[in-house]
């Protein structure tokens, strides 16, 4: 692998101990305020996306006019993967159907839970012996004395570590995985309480509590090694990936997944039609990229990977640039002779090394807190706000006639469409068969739809959307299927457009709170709004979520300019 593009790809190379840290471009104050715009919102979309691989640009033909860096138009296709002399295919190739995808969590999360579970059962169990042994809770009692409970029930642990319980994935785990080790940390506890429990009542209770203890738990990771198990084998933690280049590399992938089960290959693109099988074990091989991106499958797939020859670094480059405009992630395979290759981007994948090139790394951790804290503020605003819903809906229906919930289209993660509820502000019109953004003074909008629209009542019931998981409390604002801007697709006027939608989109978000909202009429203010989108997918966090939770109410109702 090219060490320099292994170092933008934030990797880092065992026998290369220097880091390349890139620095943003300086802002050229002879450039309009549009080609600042323009540069400002690159250097976002580099913090999360491209991941440093300085794809070159021709930067005379980048500033030509002020409404050409934010245009989308492709270049000619790359070549395919290793085939200089290629010829492209007549037909688009048909990739397979890929409906909406059901529940699918990391593969690490069964584990990940035992740890917490077993810390936990080593606090109770330190707990429930000290009551018994000395009459007193772990609180009450002195540091020595309370170590020495906590130290023989972390015996139990212990156990299950020396035996690599903790090692165990979705694949590979086995009811009975946990009976060795827990019957080593009974030993192990039984010893350390005699060796330093206060007395001999102390050392007796720690005695009788751990064996009951370590059998009760052998149960509980009995029980989520059974569901694991289950869960593995109807894909709950396989991913859809697709490979790029049938390549050796591409086969050896294959094999390990179908072993493993943690990834679902759903097909290769290569249009090496005369050089290559059909297909890869049961995944077609065919196409191009821009196939790919034309695909209605693409919102459902996790995971893109890169596996054409490591010295085609000039093609490699093209097909990320290429593939820059979608949000889904993409990965580069790295070579197997690069066993030292370690970096914040950098990941095990079956056995195999792959560097992050364009999207994120996968943070199940912060999704987990986002979607627990989405489920327990918006489930709180959800019964806070059941009585002013109900009232507004009955009002609804005795202003106008038509349904009370509005439904639309909408793009949200990965480009994924779901349907938004609100409540109905305009009059329902049959002719209409276009989606019109609304104006200033909009004919179509009822007495009580204008008063819902200035407060964003008419928002209250995606709080649905946030409880089915289609949508987060904070996060870009979702845009209509179909939207327009100046009659111009939204992604031709703002290349980077699609990266907005690396998150859920939320509620309310970054873009809202400084000022965007209502409809993008003009190109300026799209690629403000986007630029206020990137700036949060770059930085999110819980804190920031809080922060524009906080903001929200003040800035829709000290806002009387936008038009809503």
């Amino acid at each position: 692998m090219f060490p320099a593009a292994l170092l933008r790809a934030g990797a880092n190379l065992a026998h290369e101990p220097t880091r390349f840290a890139p620095s943003p471009p300086p802002i050229d104050d002879a450039l309009t305020n549009e080609q600042r715009e323009a540069q400002r919102i690159a250097d976002l979309a580099a913090s999360f996306c491209l991941c440093g691989l300085q794809i070159a640009l021709d930067e005379e033909a980048f500033w030509t006019d002020a409404t050409e860096p934010y245009l989308a138009t492709p270049d000619a296709p790359p070549a395919p993967a290793n085939d200089p002399a290629h010829v492209a295919p007549t037909t688009a190739f048909a990739f397979p159907s890929l409906a909406r995808r059901g529940m699918h969590v990391s593969p690490r999360l069964p584990v990940q839970a035992l740890r917490l579970m077993d810390w936990a059962a080593v606090l109770l169990i330190a707990q429930v012996a000290a009551l018994w042994g000395v009459g007193a809770g772990l609180l009450a009692l002195s540091l020595g004395e309370a170590a020495a409970f906590v130290l023989a029930a972390g015996a139990l642990k212990a156990g299950l570590w020396l035996t690599e319980t903790y090692r165990a994935t979705p694949a590979t785990m086995r009811p009975e995985g946990a009976v060795g080790g827990l019957a080593l940390g009974v030993i192990a506890g039984i010893i350390i309480a005699n060796l330093i429990a206060p007395d001999a009542r102390a050392a007796a209770a720690l005695a009788t509590t751990l064996p009951v203890a370590a059998m009760l738990l052998a149960g509980v990771h009995a029980a989520i090694a059974v569901w694991s198990i289950a869960a593995h084998k109807k894909g709950v933690f396989s991913e859809n990936v697709v490979i790029i280049g049938a390549t050796d590399a591409a086969k050896r992938i294959i094999a390990r997944a179908e072993r493993s089960g943690d990834m679902r290959i759903v097909a290769v693109v290569d249009d090496r039609l005369s050089r290559v099988p059909a297909k890869l074990s049961a995944a077609p091989v065919g196409g191009n990229i821009d196939d790919l991106m034309a695909w209605d499958g693409l919102p459902h797939v996790d995971r893109i990977i890169i596996t054409v020859t490591q010295k085609a670094e000039t093609r490699v480059r093209a097909m990320i640039e290429r593939l820059r405009p979608i949000p889904n992630r993409v990965d580069l395979l790295l070579d197997f002779q690069n066993q030292g290759v370690q970096g914040r981007r950098v990941e095990r994948l079956n056995g195999t090394a792959v560097a992050c090139v364009s999207g994120r790394p996968h943070n199940y951790r912060r999704a987990m807190i986002k979607r627990a804290s989405d489920l327990i503020i918006g489930g709180a605003m959800l019964v806070g706000f059941a009585i002013p819903m109900l009232a507004i809906a009955i009002a609804i229906r005795c202003d106008s006639k038509g349904p009370i919930l509005y439904r639309q289209h909408r793009h949200g993660f990965n480009n994924r469409v779901f349907t938004v509820f609100k409540f109905r502000t305009m009059r329902m019109r049959a002719e209409e068969k276009t989606l019109v953004q609304v104006q200033a003074a909009d004919p179509r909008i009822t007495r009580l739809g204008r008063f819902l629209r200035k407060t964003s009542l008419d928002e209250l019931p995606q709080l649905l959307n946030v409880m089915l998981g289609d949508m987060s409390l904070v996060g870009p604002r979702p845009h209509a299927v179909g939207m327009k801007t100046a009659e111009r697709d939204l992604q031709h006027i703002v290349a980077e457009y699609a990266h907005r939608h690396r998150v859920k989109p939320g509620l309310t978000g970054w873009a809202q709170v400084n000022g965007s909202r209502g409809p993008v009429e003009k190109p300026a203010e799209l690629r403000r709004r986007v630029k206020l989108d990137l700036e949060y997918v770059s930085n999110a966090s819980l804190w920031l979520d809080l922060k524009i939770l906080l903001r929200t109410a003040p800035s829709l109702l000290g806002d009387k300019e936008a038009t809503r």
